[in-house]
């Protein structure tokens, strides 16, 4: 069986779950489709001791505000719960368990195979993210079977590391916290590549949005400068060098070799690992698109969100068109423009025929 409708979301996170807020307010047909067994689950299977660094007041959605005070910081499971809420006071069509496996154009729109059947519709919002697999460096090859490894994407809590020394690789805003995680368990060095800037998560009082917010820094478009700053992250928090002094872990230089037991740093130090904990990234995983509307790197060529190829949309990539374009509060912007750019795709259609 084949179910076609008028659009199609893909993910049923936060982004594909706006895009879907503004389908339903213009009126037109649609299903999400959404590979986990509960909506939230994005955020309820990422590691035990998750906060978020953004303030209440910007995790909320368009049309149900984020509960409790608007100041304070939500844990993981916290806005797992929101979404899960927001779909269903929203009622919004989510098709859980159904993780798609191939896009590809058809004469009039585009099919779907999914793990629980077939899709069609003329316009497609793929809402997944840009980053879904782990990214773990050939280094984690040289290290010994008993070396205990584990991605940010598979870490939970202190309890499931074994032994006592464990090197976190990678020291933007995950590593830090997992490391501040582990270190009243174990002895932690956390393995910093290139220093990163780093703003605290309140200043005089607001949160850091607040003040991106009040500046108009979020929301303005980056005009060409996309690249450039796609590779840019911003440590928020306290810097490193206070966070390790508070939470008594150890800080070494970038990762360089590793062998057996050994992990060697671009310092000179090296120390014994019982477990590695890679906070190294995600990478994109396009694959099962098959329509050419990727650059060289694998990357959507886009404009907003509007691609190359009729009725194929993209919403909440990092710097997709704004700082905001992958920030909770924010992606309502994107999110109305592709609505708006596909309504008006629809009627020009119609008319059309």
């Amino acid at each position: 069986m084949t179910e076609r409708t008028e659009a199609i979301v893909i993910g049923g996170g936060q982004s594909g779950l706006v895009a879907g807020y503004h389908l339903a307010r213009a009126g037109i047909p649609f299903v999400i489709l959404d590979a986990g067994s509960r909506v939230g689950d994005a955020w309820r299977n990422r590691w035990d001791s998750l906060e978020l660094f953004t303030v209440a007041q910007y995790c909320s959605l368009p049309g149900l505000r984020f509960p409790g005070s608007a100041g304070h910081f939500p844990t993981k499971d916290a806005m797992a719960d929101y979404v899960e809420e927001y779909a269903r006071t929203f009622d919004l069509p989510v098709r859980l368990g159904t993780r798609v496996t191939s896009l590809e154009p058809t004469p009039d729109g585009y099919r779907l195979d999914t793990s629980s059947g077939v899709y069609e519709a003329p316009h497609v919002i793929v809402a997944t993210g840009a980053y879904l697999l782990p990214k773990i460096p050939s280094l984690a090859d040289n290290l010994n079977d008993d070396v205990f490894q584990v991605h940010t994407g598979g870490y939970h809590n202190p309890a499931q590391i074994p032994g006592k020394n464990v090197v976190v690789v990678g020291a933007a805003n995950s590593g830090a916290q997992i490391a501040k995680d582990l270190s009243g368990t174990h002895r932690v060095v956390l393995s910093q590549g290139s220093k990163l800037p780093h703003a605290p998560r309140r200043f005089l009082g607001k949160g850091l949005h607040w003040w991106g917010d009040h500046f108009g820094l979020i929301a303005k478009p980056l005009e060409g400068e996309r690249d450039r700053l796609h590779k840019k992250t911003l440590l928020v928090g306290p810097s490193l060098t206070k966070l390790s002094k508070r939470h008594g872990f150890e800080l070494a230089g970038r990762t360089i070799a590793t062998q057996g037991r050994t992990m060697r740093f671009e310092d000179g130090s090296q120390t014994e690992a019982d477990a590695v904990v890679w906070a190294t990234g995600f990478r994109s995983d396009y694959n099962w698109i098959k329509t050419p509307v990727f650059d060289d790197q694998g990357t959507p060529v886009q404009e907003r969100g509007v691609t190359g190829a009729p009725g194929l949309y993209f919403l909440g990539l990092q710097c997709q068109y704004s700082y905001g374009s992958a920030l909770i509060w924010w992606v309502k912007e994107d999110a109305s423009y592709i609505v708006d750019h596909l309504r008006s795709a629809s009627r020009q259609d119609v008319r059309k025929v």
